[in-house]
């Protein structure tokens, strides 16, 4: 195909898929010194002018008329009011009717789902135009704006994919996703994302990274080590970055939902509430308390809130949960109380279930606590 006379032109409301242009240049560069980009593509470091006018002369025209790679530009409207150039888009071929999509967004655009039409844009015309039966997605493990683009575009995904990719001469796991041309083109999954919930003595928020140093305090207290002895001992700021990326992986799949327990005018963390594991309409709540939060009632209060999105129907933006329950060690006289003042009562127990800090076996007690009767206790 000629380039840019064989490009065609696609668009939808304010996005516009077209050839590239010399006049994108400045464009280009910007996207790819941002550390964002950095992260998550190949783009060589340092990244000049002459780079990019070489991506836009040479190699997207090589890329059309070879037939390898279809590449676009997309233009948008910026928060500045322009129009320019928000970022790139490409089908590679792979051969008998297979392709690979790899897209990437100025960071100007981020964050406003012109990435998510754009993709649309280019899948319609990779099925249509171009015959693609299937398209593949690929990206380093941790990249969740790229998953997120294609969740929303109806890609299943197919796990990880061990020291794949290649990021300058290192190889990182690789997520993996497909895309057929019959396939739905809107999730196929729950993407849980916590709410900021507020109450009196706390608030619950998302976790984030600077979260880190407060995760690995409270998950190496002699305490919490004792009562949760699956926790990494020691426990380490890497054990807590790695915590927080198994964590949101497991929302974005839909699996499971935690909050950090906030301090309502500081911010900081004290602690951590949660919905580990969720089957049909049943789920378990879990949490931790930093040592230095205890014995303030927070952890009460914050399983309360968690409690209250659960069993909210899933029109009122909660979870539509019909049944909850804790478990908790034989002993602990703290979580027992907890869940005994947000109404769940002991139903039963598991003996010797559970392998204490000191090499101990204690009796698993189970808590549960029912819609109806939370429904019930309120009114």
């Amino acid at each position: 195909m000629r380039f840019p006379d064989d490009v065609p032109t696609l668009g939808s409301r304010d996005v516009v898929l077209r050839a590239h242009r010399p006049e994108d240049a400045d464009a280009v560069v910007e996207q790819c010194v941002d550390p964002v980009s950095l992260r998550w593509t190949t783009v060589p470091r340092p990244y000049s002018r002459a780079m990019a006018e070489e991506f836009i002369g040479k190699s997207v025209p090589q890329g059309w008329e070879s037939g390898k790679e279809f590449a676009f530009a997309l233009e948008c409207t910026h928060p500045s009011g322009e129009r320019r150039f928000g970022g790139t888009l490409s089908l590679r071929d792979e051969g008998a009717r297979r392709a690979e999509i790899a897209f990437g967004a100025h960071p100007a655009i981020r964050g406003r789902g012109v990435m998510t039409t754009a993709v649309n844009l280019l899948l319609d015309w990779g099925f249509h135009a171009g015959g693609v039966e299937t398209v593949l997605w690929l990206a380093n493990e941790g990249n969740f704006g790229s998953r997120r683009v294609a969740w929303k575009t109806g890609f299943t995904f197919g796990g990880t994919v061990r020291r794949w990719l290649d990021h300058r001469g290192e190889y990182p796991d690789g997520w993996v996703g497909a895309l057929h041309r019959n396939d739905p083109r809107e999730p196929t999954t729950d993407w849980l994302v916590p709410p900021h919930m507020a109450g009196q003595r706390v608030a619950l928020r998302p976790m984030r990274d600077s979260d880190v140093p407060r995760i690995a305090q409270g998950c190496a207290d002699p305490r919490t080590q004792h009562w949760l002895a699956f926790l990494a001992s020691p426990y380490a700021d890497q054990d807590g970055r790695d915590y927080l990326g198994r964590t949101r992986l497991a929302q974005a799949e839909g699996s499971q939902l935690q909050w950090a327990v906030a301090d309502p005018d500081s911010d900081e963390m004290l602690g951590n509430v949660g919905i580990p594991r969720m089957h049909r309409s049943n789920a378990e709540i879990g949490y931790w308390t930093h040592p230095d939060a205890r014995g303030r009632g927070v952890m009460t209060e914050a399983v309360s809130l968690a409690v209250r999105h659960a069993f909210a129907a899933r029109a009122d933006g909660g979870l539509g949960l019909r049944r909850l329950f804790i478990r908790a060690a034989q002993g602990n006289d703290a979580s027992h109380q907890i869940a005994r003042a947000n109404g769940f009562t002991e139903q039963g127990r598991e003996r010797r279930a559970e392998l204490l800090g000191d090499g101990t076996y204690a009796d698993m007690v189970l808590f549960d606590l029912l819609r109806d009767e939370w429904k019930a206790d309120r009114r």
